[in-house]
């Protein structure tokens, strides 16, 4: 090879390893001028063609979103694969979490120190609610949204029972409701209820609406005791309230009542199909039930002429309150891309985008700027209107607590134990999961 040929070929050479050399260099430097880093990997259970058209519209008027991916995962087997994905090293950025799965898993996540978001800042923008994520440590996840429980009533059984509006309180439903709705003879056999009340395993929504019951009776179920690593859980269940009332007792003992043949009030049995079943067929007049299933609903009966509105409260009840579901955008302690994880969230967090991605999500906002806002959507007027009242309670295990409640309810319906004895069971067993 001439002496030419050999100077022309190094200097091409020196050429290409400078272009790789630059190409690297100005990789890393685009990844650098991204805030959000160079991937934030979002886990949760909800539709991924939902959320990533939310996504996709952020991206649309910032690029740099565009490193922000959703994955959905089945609701079943989330919680393992999340333990799993930590335990292995491959953690996602940001979990969409209900709070009912904070206790289980707030050892692995970040939490948000007030001086980032204060807590006069989450007072004043978020409804109450969602301070089940604020413990005294910081703030558990950026506050997405709410699926409060609802009632939904069958608008033709109302009418031809000469029952003009469903009852805005329990006494109602005692007094009006469940005697003009029921029907059964002689032999005590149902052949339409009024309300799905009083067992447990063919209610789909058994655990929430007890929730409702135990909260508007004034207990907290569970409160959070100690700071810094000696954070301890109370089982407030079975606590008397300042007038001697044990709450629990007496949302058990309303509950049940609906599910006993000696009953006046019977209007349900567990022989029956399920709740949700009954209430599609227009066997059913009430049904107890998350405001995101209103459309599901829909889609699975067009025929049925059924309307929403809140839960019943108590004819005296000074303070209203509801059971809800509280989702919030938490960053797992082994994400790779804290700081990245954390304005995505903050920006996903932000008002205007979430009244898209609760409103496509079937959720309440929890903004209190949106809440006040009004919709002219009936529906989503009854979910505002919930939101407000709604909370959760510090949970241990989702599915081992409502196994808790479920033995409690058929110990009690069963005759296999008093009230007052199946709640003090339920509180050892809920102390357990602890």
């Amino acid at each position: 090879m001439r002496p030419f040929q050999i100077v022309l070929l190094s200097i091409f050479a020196i050429l290409a390893i400078g272009g790789v050399v630059f190409m690297t260099i100005y990789q890393g430097a685009a990844e650098e001028q991204n805030q959000y880093g160079g991937s934030v990997e979002i886990w949760g259970t909800f539709d991924k063609k939902v959320v990533r058209s939310v996504l996709e519209d952020i991206t649309n008027t910032d690029d740099n979103f565009s490193v922000v991916k959703y994955s959905e995962k089945d609701s079943a087997t989330f919680d393992d694969a999340l333990v799993h994905a930590i335990a292995e090293g491959r953690a996602p950025d940001l979990v969409l979490l209900g709070h009912d799965q904070l206790v289980m898993h707030r050892s692995k996540l970040f939490p948000l120190s007030y001086e980032t978001m204060s807590q006069r800042t989450i007072r004043d923008t978020y409804i109450d609610g969602v301070e089940i994520f604020a413990r005294h440590d910081g703030l558990y996840g950026i506050p997405v949204g709410v699926d409060p429980l609802v009632l939904y009533w069958n608008r033709d059984i109302f009418s031809s029972g000469g029952q003009t509006a469903p009852p805005e309180t329990w006494e109602q439903l005692v007094s009006a409701t469940v005697p003009a709705l029921t029907k059964k003879n002689t032999n005590l056999d149902i052949f339409q209820s009024a309300v799905a009340l009083g067992e447990y395993t063919n209610v789909r929504y058994a655990k929430e609406i007890l929730s409702s019951l135990l909260l508007q009776s004034g207990s907290a179920l569970v409160s959070e005791k100690g700071v810094g690593t000696n954070i301890a859980y109370q089982v407030t269940l079975n606590e008397q309230t300042s007038n001697g009332i044990v709450p629990a007792h007496a949302a058990l003992s309303f509950y049940t009542q609906f599910a006993l043949p000696s009953h006046t009030l019977y209007t349900w049995n567990r022989a029956l199909t399920e709740d949700h079943y009954q209430f599609l067929a227009g066997e059913l007049a009430l049904y107890f039930a998350p405001g995101s299933a209103y459309y599901d609903l829909k889609k699975e009966n067009p025929n049925l002429n059924f309307d929403v509105s809140e839960v019943p409260q108590g004819a005296g009840a000074t303070i209203r309150r509801n059971y809800g579901r509280f989702y919030a955008l938490a960053i797992p302690k082994a994400s790779d891309n804290i700081s990245g994880a954390f304005r995505a969230a903050w920006k996903l967090g932000q008002a205007p985008v979430l009244a898209t991605l609760t409103e496509a999500l079937h959720l309440a906002p929890v903004h209190r700027a949106t809440i006040g806002g009004g919709t002219n959507d009936p529906y989503r007027d009854v979910l505002y209107t919930t939101a407000l009242i709604s909370r959760g309670w510090l949970d241990p295990n989702p599915i081992e607590s409502s196994m808790i409640m479920k033995q409690m309810v058929e110990d009690i319906t069963s005759g296999r134990s008093r009230v007052s004895g199946a709640v003090r069971d339920a509180v050892d067993r809920l102390r357990a999961q602890f």
